[in-house]
């Protein structure tokens, strides 16, 4: 039996066959040989005990943070991963949020509902052009995003403790960059990295975007504070802490605040380019076989 924890693109079943995917996935993992992870969902031990037939576990995406990857290595399976698969369009997505910023577009279009035509000399959206971004995490997105930005006549710095031409500290990099973007995994070292401190860094009105894991930043209050000071311009986000958020939160309700429920990397073209990749190693492991991408 496959299961799955969410809802999985057609391509998923046309490749691996029926998938179940209830409500209450925990009470089918008896009787999982390959589990699906989508969304929210978390696989710690609690739930590999459960799962005595379970032989792999495929991630839609490249995060693992809510996947307890050393204890399924542990019992020899292996998580299945599809690093690449959706870079272009998070890539678009986090220039999606850093051009509404820099346009001001929630600002104009609130003024235009109330009238205020005096908007569009008043706010003064501003260009990418000759700015300078700043990426944290330079692997597979953050390179497509350097590549996208530097065709817009972007300069780009980048900051990657394991890449060699990534070598841009990252006070310096808050400090020099007028838009920095997150794209970095979510990991004991990295949790919480973007905070009080780092913001205390940064250039004066800073546009920050994050379309990784909403755990690199310290907390939304945080945030809101470093924007009512202006150390912060404009604020991007695609991904919480906890999904979904609070909305109440009044970061939310802030005008130079762009925010969408963790959907850019979920573009029709790479929603199923994701669940292509992981479903065909999935599959290559209930054959018996390698698959190209574990965690």
């Amino acid at each position: 039996m496959i299961v799955a924890t969410g809802p999985v693109h057609p391509v998923a079943v046309e490749i691996l066959g029926p998938i179940e995917t209830p409500e209450d996935w925990h009470s089918l993992l008896p009787e999982a040989e390959a589990l699906i992870v989508r969304g929210n969902a978390t696989v710690g031990e609690q739930e590999l005990a459960a799962a005595t037939r379970l032989r792999v576990i495929g991630r839609s995406g490249v995060g693992v943070d809510r996947v307890d990857v050393a204890s399924a290595a542990a019992r020899g399976i292996p998580v299945v991963v599809t690093p690449g698969a959706n870079a272009r369009a998070v890539a678009e997505g986090a220039l999606t949020l850093m051009l509404a910023l820099v346009k001001r577009l929630p600002e104009l279009q609130h003024a235009l509902l109330e009238r205020d035509w005096g908007a569009r000399d008043r706010l003064e959206p501003s260009d990418l052009e000759g700015t300078t971004l700043g990426i944290v995490g330079y692997g597979r997105i953050g390179r497509e995003l350097a590549d996208l930005a530097r065709a817009l006549g972007m300069h780009v710095l980048a900051h990657d403790p394991l890449v060699d031409d990534a070598t841009t500290p990252l006070g310096a990099l808050f400090e020099n960059a007028d838009i920095v973007s997150l794209h970095a995994p979510l990991t004991d070292e990295t949790r919480g990295i973007v905070g009080p401190k780092l913001l205390a860094c940064a250039k004066p009105g800073l546009v920050l975007v994050n379309t990784a894991r909403g755990g690199l930043v310290s907390s939304l209050d945080d945030l809101l504070a470093a924007l009512e000071d202006g150390r912060l311009g404009g604020v991007g986000l695609d991904v919480f802490e906890e999904e979904p958020p609070d909305p109440s939160h009044p970061l939310f309700a802030h005008p130079r605040v762009v925010a969408t429920p963790h959907a850019l990397g979920l573009t029709l073209g790479a929603r199923e380019a994701v669940f292509r990749a992981m479903a065909e190693g999935v599959a290559a492991v209930l054959r018996g076989e390698t698959p190209p991408n574990v965690a």
